[in-house]
């Protein structure tokens, strides 16, 4: 799928999450979400990571259901549970939307999709470099990590002041290796500076403009119902 068809996809799936204001259409977005991506092959690794972010979401039920009178957006007067439960579901779907978004979508088909909508060369350049630069700096982290617990460091033991102050050893290596490769990556873009000039975009082929049509015609649809719903209420 063309890089620039993911990006809108993802992007009008992220706004109806806000968009949708009735909490059956939410639950429709998230079954039909869950469904797309059981038949992508995607839901297994989506839902391992969202284990991670289970506390947050069992949390903010009780927050929104019982504190939403100091909510900035969706003040109510007390204790709310269908609004509790409305935001809990939109928390949960945001989570897989960007869950699904970081795993579906590489650093670099980001970069082609924004050079190929004329996006300013130099604003393209910038956001591949700062990709490139946090997955060099995750790996140099890695490997430190690995070298350090082989000589028999325990970074994961004791309490969060102890951990904190065990990693604190890994920085000076870190922050040495980032100054190098920072060095070596300005020298390259002295030596070839072709990263900051604009390239050609091809046309869009026939299924991506097909899928797009489709996905936009089911969004609209959902949220005409959305707004049926909300107005019969």
């Amino acid at each position: 799928m063309d890089p620039r068809v993911k990006l809108f996809l993802f992007a009008a799936w992220f706004s109806s999450a806000f968009l949708c204001k009735s909490i059956y259409s939410l639950i429709s977005l998230l079954v039909s979400s869950m469904i797309i991506l059981a038949l992508t092959g995607s839901l297994a690794s989506v839902l391992s990571r969202l284990r991670n972010f289970i506390p947050i979401i069992l949390l903010a039920f009780p927050l929104w259901t019982f504190l939403n009178k100091w909510s900035l957006f969706h003040a109510s007067t007390g204790f709310d549970l269908s609004l509790g439960l409305f935001m809990t579901i939109r928390l949960l779907l945001i989570i897989m939307i960007s869950m699904t978004f970081l795993i579906s979508v590489k650093p670099t088909e980001i970069v082609r999709a924004l050079n190929s909508l004329r996006v300013p060369p130099v604003v393209t350049a910038v956001l591949a470099l700062a990709l490139r630069t946090l997955y060099i700096i995750a790996e140099d982290y890695k490997s430190i990590k690995e070298a350090h617990t082989s000589r028999g460091l325990e970074l994961d033991k004791g309490s969060l002041i102890k951990r904190v102050k065990s990693h604190i050893p890994l920085l000076l290596p870190l922050l040495i290796r980032s100054i190098d490769s920072a060095e070596k990556m300005v020298l390259a873009l002295e030596l070839r500076p072709t990263l900051l000039t604009s390239k050609r975009s091809s046309p869009l082929r026939a299924r991506d403009l097909l899928i797009t049509f489709g996905c936009l015609l089911l969004i609209a649809l959902l949220l005409y119902c959305d707004s049926i719903l909300v107005s019969s209420v």
